[in-house]
């Protein structure tokens, strides 16, 4: 489930790449039709990491109503599994995010619902929901302040460029889309590639590559029909606990090895 948070931070980040590339072409692309995204909107990527580590991803609108700050807020989902039509989803969350007109603001969350395999999916209560969200922030800053790597100094004159191509149809798994190549580039080397596209929704990403380390994430299906798919709890069941708001996220696919996690409910001694 880190890796969720993770595709959060994902779905933060591009739309600010896609406005600070002052390409023309890609400007021009996402001017032709581009739009914010909207209620039933969903998108699933295939993750290849090298290997057998192949897994798929899936955001969705999937609701929308006024969060207890009256503000306007739309549910989102997310799901992690190693089957495309998410059969027996590894891991599933649902929150329930601001909206200020066309953004949807993805460091504004109020509630926070988190279900892994077979368990019964739980939410976090307000609590530990805030203790999350803080502690994210505080590692993010932490991160932004944090000296940076020692890293092999680069020859004289020579720094990483960013190169954008015409738009064209690009293939993908989902289907063939119009799209603009973008590279960043060391001298002759590809460091990263990505397609975005204003035809795929959410993310207005196709495709994105590293040479380097053989990573590769490419939508493999994309709609505006979503529904909720993530199972609720009752509104009385167990919600998380703030002393097992780390806890639950530690133990989750992705972070353990040893297979087992803790009990999170309010009923735990």
């Amino acid at each position: 489930m880190r890796a969720l948070l993770v595709v959060a931070a994902v779905v933060l980040a591009f739309p600010v790449r896609v406005e600070a590339n002052p390409a023309r072409e890609l400007v021009q692309h996402m001017s032709r039709g581009a739009r914010p995204a909207r209620l039933g909107d969903w998108v699933t990527y295939r993750f290849n990491g090298g290997g057998l580590r192949v897994y798929y991803w899936r955001l969705a609108v999937v609701g929308e109503e006024k969060d207890k700050e009256g503000r306007d807020a739309v549910w989102v989902e997310m799901e992690a599994g190693t089957h495309p039509a998410m059969k027996s989803p590894l891991a599933q969350m649902r929150m329930l995010v601001a909206r200020e007109g066309d953004e949807i603001r993805y460091d504004a969350i109020s509630r926070l619902y988190i279900g892994t395999g077979f368990g019964q999916p739980q939410e976090y209560s307000d609590e530990a929901l805030q203790h999350v969200l803080k502690q994210q922030e505080a590692d993010a800053k932490k991160a932004q302040s944090a000296p940076p790597e020692k890293q092999a100094p680069l020859p004289k004159g020579v720094k990483p460029t960013t190169r954008s191509g015409k738009e064209s149809r690009l293939m993908t798994l989902a289907g063939t889309v119009a799209a603009v190549p973008v590279e960043v580039v060391l001298k002759n080397t590809v460091i990263k590639r990505m397609w975005l596209s204003r035809e795929i929704p959410l993310l207005n990403l196709a495709k994105i590559e590293i040479p380097g380390i053989g990573h590769a994430m490419e939508v493999a299906e994309y709609g505006i029909d979503a529904k909720p798919r993530m199972r609720i709890p009752a509104p009385d069941a167990p919600k998380i606990k703030l002393e097992y708001a780390d806890a639950i996220l530690d133990d989750l696919p992705g972070d353990a090895d040893d297979g087992h996690g803790h009990d999170t409910s309010e009923d735990t001694p």
